[in-house]
């Protein structure tokens, strides 16, 4: 039996409705539409840290002040968004660099070398140690630790941060150097530690097959106290789209697309360690 007019037009409206309250399907047929043309350089990675006590977003005098924002909380420098450092997060971390960072005192980050760089750079002169830490010479071969520019042994952790509530994620990098080097080799050994049976034998997952827990610990040595990271593996990702999303972002990190600048990411957030 045919639907009147009136019928139909119920029909649309709901359906009309229906798209309205489900976004989901109003939107699929132009997923990644009006992102054309845009390459690592059109993104930028937000960089995830631990507030400390000198961190700007905790000065009231740095006007760029946070409101709620505490040395020991966690904070994303793109999306600006604090946790709670002892509730934490869950990470998946999807590729790793070892890079030195050349920072000046005046002018802030100054490029990104190589470990192979800094190597050859030693070896000419280019680079020198004075008292367990690197920097760059005048050109007469002097070193003024208040001036000079150092170059920082950094770990850099290129991860997925899990949305607990939503169940989305986002990427993030966690750049670790001074006296969090040792919780970079950490987390990198218990993931190598990792193993599950296949038809092989056992095996050694990718690291992006892992969930962590990442919080904030208070640490101190004879310098001062700050706020340190705490990670400890938490299971597996058992999301066949998390995983892919993983694998991919492992991907073009370790194909070299993926661009970010340190000036938004704080070197001397904690005391001076005496080396690396």
């Amino acid at each position: 039996m045919a639907k009147s007019k009136k019928e139909t037009d119920v029909v649309k409206v709901e359906e009309q409705t229906k798209a309205l309250t489900d976004p989901s399907a109003m939107f699929a047929g132009d997923a990644g539409a009006g992102m054309e043309g845009a390459g690592a350089e059109s993104f930028a990675i937000p960089f995830l840290m631990i507030l400390q006590k000198l961190s700007p977003q905790v000065d009231e005098s740095s006007g760029v002040m946070i409101e709620g924002a505490k040395a020991g909380m966690l904070f994303e420098n793109i999306t600006r968004k604090l946790t709670d450092g002892k509730e934490g997060i869950s990470i998946v971390p999807c590729a790793y660099r070892r890079v030195f960072l050349r920072w000046s005192e005046s002018k802030g980050f100054q490029g990104e070398l190589l470990p192979e760089d800094v190597n050859r750079m030693r070896q000419v002169g280019e680079i020198v140690e004075r008292h367990g830490k690197l920097y760059v010479p005048d050109k007469d071969g002097n070193v003024d630790p208040e001036e000079s520019d150092r170059i920082a042994d950094t770990r850099n952790h290129y991860v997925l941060i899990v949305d607990r509530k939503t169940g989305g994620w986002t990427q993030a990098l966690l750049s670790l150097g001074s006296t969090q080097i040792k919780k970079s080799r950490a987390l990198m050994t218990a993931l190598a530690s990792v193993k599950v049976k296949s038809g092989d034998g056992m095996i050694t997952p990718a690291t992006f097959a892992n969930l962590v827990k990442a919080t904030a610990v208070p640490e101190s040595n004879d310098k001062g106290s700050w706020h340190g990271w705490h990670f400890e593996l938490d299971g597996f990702v058992d999301r066949a789209d998390m995983y892919e999303a993983a694998k991919q972002f492992h991907k073009t990190v370790i194909e070299g697309q993926v661009e970010h600048k340190y000036d938004g990411a704080e070197e001397k957030t904690e005391p001076e360690s005496d080396g690396f």
